[in-house]
């Protein structure tokens, strides 16, 4: 059949309800309408929360300094942390020294007998 209307036949129900929709459509996508209102909402929305993003962004990449706050406080708890190391093991060298100052090498011989050559400095 060709694509022409024969004058006088009635529309079919797909063109129908076709026609229909878009009349609806057409109606509803004017200013003022609450499909226009709310769909105008969405895309505002939409568009300012990309914009707010964008921003955040922006502003993170270009002014935010707290990781450099963050390993700057790192560095300066391992260089203190490598102090009291220092300080701890200082601490227990002159332990250690001040118990080989007190070490009495006769006192852990029998009695009578020589001195252990193992148990001398």
């Amino acid at each position: 059949m060709s694509a022409k209307q024969i004058e006088g036949a009635k529309p079919s129900l797909l063109s129908r309800i076709g026609g229909g929709i878009s009349r609806t459509l057409a109606s509803n996508l004017r200013p003022g309408a609450g499909i226009y209102s709310l769909g105008y909402g969405v895309v505002g929305g939409l568009v300012l929360s990309g914009i707010v993003y964008a921003g955040r962004t922006l502003n993170i990449l270009l002014f935010d300094h707290e990781y450099y706050k963050l390993q700057s406080r790192k560095r300066f708890y391992e260089k203190q942390l490598l102090f009291s190391r220092e300080q701890d093991e200082s601490a227990k060298a002159h332990y250690l020294a001040a118990l080989a100052g007190e070490y009495d090498p006769v006192a852990t011989r029998m009695p009578f007998k020589p001195l252990d050559p193992k148990y001398r400095f």
